[in-house]
C-alpha cells in the first residue's frame, strides 16, 4: 500500500496515515496512543507514569513485609528498624499509594473519555470522506456495533485495564528486585518464573485472538440481519415470514456456534496461564521449604517469603487477566482501523471552474466492482447541457452503475467520466456534489419532519419555494392527509411513509436544489398513475434548468428523452437515438417497447 501524509482533523488531532499498513506486531499501548487526541497523549503518559509509581509503592510495601515479619518474630531490628518503625513505614506507603491511585484513576478516566470522543469524531470525519460506493447495506449493523458496544469496551480497557496492567507489572518488577536483595536464590526463582508465565500468557493471547477472529464475523453478520429484519417488517409480514426470518435464524445459529468455538479458545487460554501459575507457585513454595529445611532460611523468613510468593503469583495472574482483557480489544481496534485506513478517492485541493455547466460525458469507460467481473465495457456517451438522456436495458446491465460513476461513487478502471466539462477525478467532492441531485431507488429520509426532509435540498430556501417543489413532486397530496401536515415526523429512514411517498420527497429535494444535473433512477417505479403524472410534470420542469440522466423501464418516462442509450446484458451499448429513431429500427429497444405496450393491455378477467 502507498504511504501518504497523516491527515489532521478540524480539532487539530493528527489521525492515522491514509493507506498505510500498520505493523502486525504493534503494541496496544501504541494503538491506544494513536487513537486518542494529540492533546491527550501527555495525559496518557502521565497516567502510565502514575501507574508505575503506584505499582512500585505497592511492590515495596509487599517486599518490606519480609523485614517487618522478622522484626515481629524476633522482637529486634531488621534492616535497621524495629516493628513500630516498619509499621510506620507501611502506613506512609499505604497512604501514598491510595492518593496516587486516586489521582491516576481520575486522569485515566479523562483519557478514556477523550478516546471515545476522538474516535467518534475521526470515524465521522472519515465516513464523510469515504466514497459513496463504500456504503453498502451491511455497513449499518457493523457501524452501529462499532460506535456503541465496541467503542465503550475500548474506553473501558483504557480506563480500567491498561493502567492496572502497568501498575501490576511495576509491582511484580519491584518484588523481584526485593527478593534479590533479600536472598539471591529466591530472586533467581522469581525471575525465572516471569518468562515461564509470559510464555503461557503469549500462548493464551494467541488463543483469544484466534477465537475472536472466528466469532466476530458471525456477530457482524447477526447485527446486519437484525437491522435487516427490523427494516423489512412490511415485506416480511406481507409474505407471512415475520415470525421466522430464515437469514436471521441462520445468522443467529452461526453466531452461537462461533461463540462456542470462541469460548473453547478462551478456556484454553485460561487453562494455559492458570496451569502455569499453579506450577510456579508450587516451585516457589518448594524452593522456600528446601532453603528452610537446609537452614539457609529461617522459619519466619520462609513463611514470609511463601506469603510474598503467593502475592507475587496473584499479581502475575491479575496481570495476565488484564492483558487478556486488553488483548480482546485488539480486534476492536482493528475494526476502527479498518474504517480509518479505508482508502479515500484522491481529489485535488481545488477544482477548476466549471467550464460546461450541466454537461455529462463518459469516454471509453470500463468498470468492474471486482477484478475479473467487468460490468461496463467501452461506454461512451454524451448528454449536453439541458438535455435528457435515458438509459434503458435489462436488470444488471449497468444502468445504475453509470449514474453512480457520474456521481463518483467509484473510479473507473479505464476511460474518463466528465461532469461540467472536467474529469470527476479533478474535482473536489463538495464541488462535484454541488452540480448533482440524485434520486435513486434506495431513498433515505431523516428522522425529522416532512418539510425538513424536503429542505435538505436547499436549507436556505423560502417556505414558498419548499411548497412549490413539493407541489410539483406530488408531496402536497401527502401533506393534506397527514394529521400534522408539514410538521409530521417521517420516522427513521422515512418508515412512516410508503416507498412511493419517500420517492416523491426525494424528487422534491432535487427540485428545490436546482442542480445543473439530476440523476433519476426509477423515479416513477413506485408511483400510482396520478402521482406519476405529477413526477413527469416535475421532470419537464427540471429539463428547463437541468440535464437529466434518467434510468427507467416505463415508456412514459423516457419517450420524450433527447437521447436514449440502450445497454445489453453484457454492459455494452447496443443502440442509441431518439424514441422515434429506435422504435423504427429492429433491435432491443423496439422489442422493449412492444413488450411494454403488450403489458399495458393486460387486465384482470
Amino acid at each position: 500500500m502507498s504511504a501518504t501524509k497523516p491527515y489532521r482533523d478540524e480539532a487539530g488531532t493528527t489521525g492515522p496515515a491514509e493507506d498505510v499498513e500498520l505493523p502486525a506486531g504493534r503494541s496496544l499501548i501504541a494503538s491506544f496512543s494513536r487513537l486518542i487526541s494529540a492533546s491527550a497523549r501527555p495525559t496518557l503518559d502521565k497516567t502510565l507514569a502514575l501507574s508505575v509509581i503506584s505499582g512500585a509503592v505497592r511492590g515495596i510495601s509487599l517486599v518490606l513485609l519480609l523485614p517487618a515479619a522478622v522484626a515481629l518474630s524476633t522482637g529486634g531490628a531488621a534492616w535497621g528498624l524495629r516493628l513500630p518503625g516498619w509499621l510506620g513505614v507501611l502506613l506512609v506507603l499505604a497512604l501514598a499509594g491510595a492518593n496516587i491511585e486516586y489521582v491516576q484513576a481520575m486522569v485515566g478516566y479523562s483519557v478514556a473519555l477523550d478516546l471515545i470522543r476522538t474516535v467518534h469524531r475521526r470515524l465521522g470525519d472519515r465516513l464523510a470522506r469515504l466514497p459513496l460506493g463504500w456504503f453498502r447495506d451491511s455497513a449499518a449493523g457493523r457501524l452501529s456495533r462499532l460506535v456503541s458496544k465496541e467503542l465503550l469496551s475500548l474506553g473501558e480497557a483504557l480506563a480500567h485495564m491498561v493502567a492496572t496492567a502497568t501498575s501490576l507489572a511495576a509491582s511484580a518488577a519491584v518484588m523481584i528486585l526485593g527478593s534479590w536483595i533479600w536472598d539471591w536464590r529466591l530472586g533467581v526463582v522469581l525471575t525465572i518464573s516471569v518468562p515461564v508465565y509470559a510464555l503461557a500468557l503469549w500462548a493464551g493471547k494467541r488463543a483469544i485472538t484466534r477465537g475472536k477472529r472466528i466469532s466476530d464475523p458471525a456477530e457482524e453478520e447477526l447485527s446486519d440481519r437484525i437491522v435487516e429484519f427490523a427494516r423489512c417488517q412490511g415485506a416480511l409480514r406481507s409474505c407471512g415470514r415475520s415470525t421466522e426470518f430464515t437469514p436471521l435464524v441462520e445468522a443467529s445459529r452461526e453466531s452461537s456456534a462461533t461463540q462456542h468455538r470462541d469460548l473453547w479458545w478462551g478456556m484454553l487460554a485460561n487453562l494455559l496461564h492458570g496451569m502455569a501459575g499453579q506450577m510456579i507457585v508450587v516451585a516457589l513454595i518448594t524452593v522456600a521449604a528446601r532453603l528452610a529445611l537446609g537452614g539457609d532460611l529461617g522459619p519466619v523468613e520462609a513463611i514470609a517469603f511463601i506469603g510474598l510468593s503467593l502475592r507475587f503469583m496473584q499479581t502475575l495472574e491479575e496481570l495476565g487477566g488484564k492483558v487478556m482483557g486488553i488483548e480482546e480489544r485488539r480486534v476492536m481496534i482493528d475494526h476502527v482501523d479498518e474504517i480509518l485506513l479505508s482508502p479515500v478517492l484522491p481529489e485535488p485541493s481545488e477544482s477548476s471552474p466549471v467550464a460546461r455547466p450541466g454537461h455529462i460525458e463518459l469516454e471509453d469507460v470500463d468498470f468492474s466492482y471486482e477484478p475479473g467481473h467487468q460490468v461496463l465495457h467501452s461506454i461512451s456517451l454524451e448528454a449536453p447541457s439541458g438535455s435528457m438522456c435515458a438509459l434503458v436495458g435489462p436488470s444488471g446491465c449497468g444502468k445504475t452503475t453509470i449514474a453512480k460513476l457520474v456521481a463518483r461513487f467509484y473510479d473507473v478502471d479505464r476511460g474518463v467520466v466528465r461532469v461540467g466539462g472536467d474529469d470527476v477525478r479533478d474535482q473536489r467532492t463538495e464541488d462535484l456534489m454541488a452540480q448533482l441531485s440524485m434520486v435513486f431507488q434506495d431513498v433515505y429520509l431523516f428522522d425529522d419532519t416532512l418539510e425538513a426532509n424536503i429542505r435538505v435540498g436547499d436549507p436556505n430556501a423560502s417556505g414558498d419555494e419548499v411548497r412549490e417543489a413539493a407541489r410539483l413532486a406530488g408531496v402536497t397530496e401527502i401533506v393534506e392527509r397527514l394529521p400534522r401536515g408539514w410538521e409530521t415526523p417521517v420516522g427513521e429512514g422515512g418508515h412512516a411513509l410508503s416507498g412511493g411517498e419517500r420517492q416523491r420527497v426525494s424528487i422534491a429535494r432535487a427540485l428545490l436544489k436546482r442542480a445543473p444535473i439530476v440523476l433519476l433512477d426509477e423515479a416513477t417505479s413506485a408511483l400510482d398513475p396520478e402521482n406519476e403524472a405529477n413526477v413527469l410534470a416535475s421532470m419537464e420542469r427540471l429539463r428547463e434548468t437541468s440535464t437529466l440522466l434518467v434510468i427507467a423501464h416505463k415508456l412514459e418516462t423516457i419517450r420524450t428523452a433527447d437521447q436514449i442509450v440502450v445497454l445489453d446484458d453484457t454492459g455494452h451499448i447496443a443502440q442509441r437515438g431518439t424514441h422515434e429513431e429506435l422504435v423504427g429500427a429492429p433491435g432491443r429497444y423496439r422489442d422493449f417497447c412492444r413488450a411494454r405496450e403488450a403489458a399495458a393491455g393486460w387486465k384482470l378477467a
